[in-house]
């Protein structure tokens, strides 16, 4: 039970960076760094490896959709703390975290986990 709060605290920080969706990676990367810089995420570390491994897991959980909708609302900001995306950060939570837990072992979700 420990690991799935773990999973699910980390789904939830996750979901407060988001990705641009204009450039990938590398807009997930500015946020991430954006986010940490303003004190609005718990994700420490490497941006570039969270990023990357959030990437690996949307399209196998099925959860594009849901990054996408909160990818959307987090640019409508005017910077990566601002903004109200409660429920597509809520969605895009849910998705992932139901995946993670379903497949702790997988490399991506293990890097998600070590981000926090």
């Amino acid at each position: 039970m420990k690991q799935a709060w773990m999973i699910m605290a980390l789904i939830l920080a996750a979901a407060a960076v988001g990705c641009d969706d204009d450039t990938g990676t590398a807009g997930c990367v500015n946020l991430c760094s954006e986010a940490q810089a303003g004190h609005c995420t718990s994700i420490t570390g490497d941006c570039g490896a969270f990023c990357n491994a959030l990437d690996g897991v949307q399209g196998p959980s099925g959860c594009t959709s849901q990054r996408e909708a909160y990818q959307g609302c987090l640019n409508d900001g005017a910077t990566a703390c601002a903004g109200d995306c409660g429920s597509q950060e809520s969605a895009l939570s849910s998705c992932v975290g139901l995946y993670c837990l379903a497949h702790s072992t997988d490399s991506n979700c293990s890097v998600l986990m070590a981000s926090f």
